[in-house]
């Protein structure tokens, strides 16, 4: 993206200098007005050349010789970088980069998400109904294109280059999320953001546990085994049914049950029941404090502030509930 946008105002300042070189010379040498001195200067480089208007003195002729001999290469030079530029559609990038050049001071803890196919969908989906901010970042115009009018903001870069990063504000991101299907690329990418960001999470997919340990080991803070989530799911659609139904929805945010992590920063420690008389209605399947795991806490448990809860119920529930433990 930088070497497109070099290129562009090296022929800008290159055209800009010779129009201004022409339009002035002229005006000396011929004694034309600057509208006219600048007409034909333009008709010169372009290679138009009209002839309505010509130089008459020797020296008048003189500049319109170097105009020619110097204007033409400069002129195609301009013409063949930008058809080049074009080709390589580096201008949709450009147009994307300005866009984040301008916008870039609203990304506070939005997610990046790393590709644009069928998983990358679903991430992007359930994010957004879960009331998070999305950024994509494609190699392709035509994915930029598509995620755009899905109504996510769409950045066409290479994963592997530092400036995409600084583009979609990776150090204001609370994650970046690698849905790709190419393990090495994955891998790379990773090593890559970690260049960037030491603290940003990292989370990918993976398809079998040689790449899970070696993710781990570059620097991803969650892997995914897409196979082995998906295989168990679909086995238990089988035996259990039911189950596995309520599996499915409990993963999506948008109807439902669902669950919901939410860390407890209330003003004083409450026990389960305390929090049910005030009218929480979700089931809370775990309390995490520190690095243990309490799963199905009694009523009598003491919930104390910077807990984790793990709270299932319907989506409609949860947000009431979610609105108690923030006036607590």
């Amino acid at each position: 993206m930088e070497q497109a946008i070099r290129r562009l105002w090296i022929i800008f300042a290159a055209l800009s200098s010779l129009v201004a070189f022409g339009t002035i010379a002229f005006n000396l040498a011929e004694g034309l007005n600057l509208f006219d001195s600048l007409y034909l200067t333009v008709t010169i480089i372009s290679t138009v050349g009209f002839g309505d208007i010509v130089p008459e003195t020797a020296l008048g002729r003189m500049i319109y010789m170097v105009l020619v001999l110097v204007g033409i290469g400069i002129f195609g030079y301009a013409v063949s970088s930008i058809a080049s530029i074009m080709a390589e559609r580096s201008i949709f990038k450009l147009a994307r980069g300005f866009f984040f050049l301008g916008g870039e001071g609203k990304l506070k803890n939005h997610i990046i998400v790393i590709g644009w196919n069928e998983i990358s969908k679903s991430v992007c989906s359930e994010l957004k109904a879960n009331g998070y901010d999305v950024v994509v970042v494609v190699e392709e115009d035509e994915n930029a294109r598509e995620a755009s009018k899905a109504g996510y903001n769409a950045l066409v870069g290479s994963p592997l280059e530092e400036s995409t990063y600084k583009h979609v504000r990776i150090d204001s991101a609370s994650a970046v999320v690698l849905t790709g299907g190419d393990s090495s690329k994955n891998l790379m990418t990773i090593l890559r953001i970690r260049d960037v960001s030491r603290t940003v999470r990292i989370i990918v997919v993976c398809d079998n546990d040689l790449m899970k340990s070696l993710f781990y080991r570059a620097g991803a803070d969650q892997v995914i085994n897409l196979a082995k989530v998906s295989g168990r799911i679909l086995a238990s659609f089988v035996f259990e049914p039911l189950v596995a139904e309520i599996i499915e929805d409990l993963s999506e945010a948008e109807t439902g049950l669902d669950a919901e992590q939410i860390i407890y920063q209330g003003s004083r420690e409450l026990t389960i029941k305390e929090l049910k008389d005030l009218g929480f209605e979700g089931v809370v399947f775990a309390i995490v404090r520190g690095s243990k795991r309490h799963y199905y806490p009694s009523e009598d448990f003491m919930i104390k502030p910077g807990d984790v809860m793990i709270i299932m119920g319907l989506r409609e529930h949860l947000d009431r509930d979610a609105e108690i433990l923030r006036r607590i």
